[in-house]
């Protein structure tokens, strides 16, 4: 009876989230099987039900006793149907979901206009790759808190994270490039090599002061093409803030519900007042 309610609340849960799709192998950290598909699910509360005819205090205390011992086996129950069915709350398939949401958080929320437009980027494929790559490096910094080692949370998170970037990458390119697949394909491998020696440089940055940030983000993001020194100082604060900000997110905020409050370029960073 228990195990039908479990399945139950399963299948009547109206919080989902779409299927993943398959990602490249053209990174790093990507791993060699290809993604699976899945639905996130959230757990119902059980409800409590105050007794209808009044109780003595010791009568009252041993009634709830036992309802307490009813409702624990009954979220024991679910919770196992759950992790068996593959969506328990540190499972590898809500993991990689929270790795999508993480992922859309810098796509959909980012002002890539305003970054072409203060850093002097064109406004071509190259500098969007430019600027996702920046927030995503940091996403995977914060990750990595979660657990380094492998088979930890923070390590297959990180991976997670950059398989979701390369799919969208490999989908807006194949649509900017569908009259010459194979030089596309060339592309990709070689932005591939970027982004690895990008998270060396990044990496050593932030583990230093702001010169050797600085350094970093002046060979990649600006591809040592920046003789504005105030905007190179400009984006290593902005770095530091946004490290700063994810730094403070706990466990829940980060990885269970993810919710990225990403700080705004000019108002945040330029202290200008949008208009």
């Amino acid at each position: 009876m228990l195990y039908q309610r479990a399945l139950c609340t399963l299948v009547n849960t109206k919080h989902t989230l779409p299927a993943i799709s398959q990602f490249s192998q053209l990174h790093l950290y990507s791993p060699r099987t290809n993604a699976g598909s899945g639905l996130v699910t959230v757990q119902q509360p059980i409800k409590k039900c105050s007794p209808l005819i009044p109780l003595s205090s010791t009568a009252a205390t041993y009634a709830t006793d036992v309802y307490h011992a009813k409702a624990s086996n009954e979220e024991g129950l679910l919770k196992k149907v759950l992790k068996k069915v593959g969506f328990a709350h540190n499972s590898k398939s809500r993991l990689r979901v929270c790795s999508h949401i993480l992922y859309e958080s810098v796509a959909d929320k980012i002002n890539y206009l305003k970054f072409f437009e203060y850093f002097n980027l064109p406004n071509t494929f190259n500098s969007w790759f430019l600027v996702t790559e920046l927030h995503v490096w940091m996403l995977l910094v914060r990750a990595m808190v979660e657990g380094p080692e492998a088979g930890e949370d923070g390590r297959f998170l990180r991976n997670a994270i950059v398989e979701a970037m390369w799919s969208d990458v490999n989908t807006r390119a194949k649509k900017l490039g569908a009259q010459n697949p194979s030089r596309t394909r060339a592309q990709i491998e070689t932005m591939s090599e970027q982004f690895q020696a990008a998270l060396i440089g990044y990496d050593e940055g932030i583990t230093s002061d702001d010169r050797v940030l600085a350094g970093a983000i002046w060979r990649r993001f600006f591809e040592m093409k920046c003789d504005d020194f105030t905007k190179l100082a400009t984006l290593v604060r902005y770095v530091r803030q946004q490290i700063h900000m994810l730094d403070r997110l706990s466990r829940e905020e980060f990885l269970v519900k993810p919710k990225i409050p990403w700080l705004d370029l000019e108002k945040d960073t330029l202290n200008i007042k949008p208009k």
